[in-house]
């Protein structure tokens, strides 16, 4: 039955002036103002779900009607109603949700909810993830929803691993490695309850520099010392090269006896790891405090002029890998 805009205008005319009453929880009768008795008005669904596109049509069957049927969407940018031989025909048009108004010959109305999406499977860019950390360190991964219908939301099954996601399906995964090697999983859902997951498995590293990061400060021959990326001799500090009462090198700086940065080692200065290697620090650049604390210490290159070390240790408490690098004179100033 061909829909016209005439009777739609119509339709509009009588609704409006009750305030839309149709659009309420109860479907209108109207009275039938040729006083014969009218049928039933009923619908053969109570809601309908339509897939985006001009080949996933839903239908809609009138079961019982006066006849001369028209309808129409309320919200002409998410659906487009027609009717073909006294069958609705849906077509959806853009993911969201409208209402199908059916009207027949005597003035009544019925209303459908219409909601409209694009796919019946989420699909995302990644379904898994291996990540490697230093211990303690974090580090973000990406990903992104291929196909959904908006409306996401995430969740991750593992406190150390974060996660977020964007309105436009951007999803960010922020994850902290541990001693023990861990996978969380990430769940994925859509406005319509699709699911999808990313499996992110997360590994610890206690290599603290990577060739690259060596060679880099290798190639720097300023006098300077680094602990966990930040310089701790950024001041006036009175430098240290000398042999403590044990017989330990001690390489280092102090300030006013009450700030320090000290690297103490059995032998000598050659190239290579070296035993009995502790770190002490005090200083106002960082927050950690430690007093002997044993930690691997390497001399990664000795010039004859300049000296460069570098040194890492695990804090067991707080589950991290410090690590850090020195660089100054081979022999005292």
């Amino acid at each position: 039955m061909k829909i016209t805009s005439k009777i739609i205008v119509l339709l509009m005319s009588a609704l409006l002036p009750m305030g839309f009453a149709g659009c309420s929880d109860d479907d209108d009768d109207m009275p039938n103002p040729g006083g014969e008795e009218a049928p039933e008005f009923v619908l053969g669904q109570e809601s309908i779900k339509v897939k985006i596109g001009s080949e996933n049509k839903a239908t809609v069957d009138v079961k019982q009607g006066g006849g001369e049927y028209n309808a129409f969407i309320l919200d002409a940018r998410i659906a487009k109603a027609e009717i073909v031989d006294g069958v609705i025909k849906v077509e959806g048009l853009a993911n969201g949700q409208t209402f199908l108004m059916v009207s027949d010959k005597y003035s009544r109305y019925r209303k459908l909810p219409v909601s409209v999406y694009t796919t019946d499977k989420l699909q995302l860019s990644h379904e898994t993830f291996d990540l490697i950390t230093l211990l303690g360190y974090s580090k973000t991964l990406k990903a992104n929803v291929v196909l959904g219908n908006g409306g996401y939301e995430v969740m991750s099954d593992n406190p150390a691993v974060s996660v977020s996601v964007n309105e436009a399906g951007e999803i960010s995964m922020k994850a902290t490695s541990k001693k023990e090697d861990f996978t969380a999983n990430i769940t994925v859902t859509d406005c319509t309850g699709l699911t999808a997951n990313i499996a992110v498995t997360v590994k610890a590293s206690l290599e603290p520099f990577t060739t690259e990061e060596l060679e880099a400060i290798k190639a720097d021959n300023s006098r300077r010392y680094y602990y966990r990326g930040r310089r701790t001799d950024d001041y006036d500090v009175e430098y240290v090269n000398t042999t403590i009462d044990d017989g330990k090198i001690r390489y280092g700086w102090n300030l006013w006896g009450s700030y320090y940065h000290y690297m103490d080692f059995m032998g000598d200065k050659t190239e290579g790891v070296k035993e009995g290697a502790t770190f002490s620090v005090s200083s106002w650049i960082v927050s950690d405090k430690y007093s002997g604390q044993a930690v691997t210490l390497k001399i990664i290159k000795n010039d004859g002029t300049n000296l460069w070390g570098v040194f890492s240790f695990v804090d067991e408490e707080r589950e991290i890998l410090c690590s850090g690098y020195f660089c100054d004179t081979v022999d005292p100033e």
